[in-house]
């Protein structure tokens, strides 16, 4: 067999560990962000409760500069 590439199979398991964690690593990020970005489209996406008064208009105080 060539010395050039002498992996043992200790290296490969490992190799393999390590491959498989970062990839868990990945999926759980790319879950967190989906999380995120739905919880950011659900509340600017939502339309106000047709039975919801709606927000007084603003008038500001004459005494603020």
């Amino acid at each position: 067999m060539c010395d050039f590439f002498d992996i043992g199979w200790e290296e490969m398991a490992l190799a393999g560990s390590l491959a498989e964690e970062m990839a868990e690593e990945e999926k759980e990020k790319r879950r967190l962000e989906r999380e995120i970005d739905l919880d950011e489209c659900d509340s600017c996406c939502q339309e106000p409760d047709p039975c919801d008064p709606p927000d007084p208009p603003f008038y500001p105080s004459e005494e603020d500069p």
